[in-house]
């Protein structure tokens, strides 16, 4: 599922598929609370730890999972992004 995918999904209230229902739902609930959100799409490459984390678990379960800053590799990314490091995007 692409961005622009997941995006229309949460700001649609068209039917939805069943296995992302209750997690749709459930942004859905926090889109409509009384407060100001802004959904946006932005690349990988621009938030190092997501990247990190997303990599980390893509041959993982479905579920929850708990990491450590200490993780190896994860500190670095979360410095990398708060110092608003960034790179070119290949394509």
């Amino acid at each position: 599922m692409d961005s622009t995918t997941a995006i229309n999904i949460l700001t649609s209230s068209e039917h939805m598929e069943q296995r992302y229902f209750i997690l749709v739902q459930q942004f859905q609930e926090l889109l409509n609370k009384s407060w100001e959100v802004k959904i946006s799409h932005i690349y990988r490459e621009g938030n190092k730890v997501t990247d990190f984390l997303a990599n980390k678990v893509h041959s993982s379960s479905i579920g929850y999972h708990d990491f450590e800053v200490s993780d190896s590799g994860l500190s670095f990314w979360i410095l990398y992004d708060i110092l608003g490091i960034s790179q070119t995007r290949l394509i």
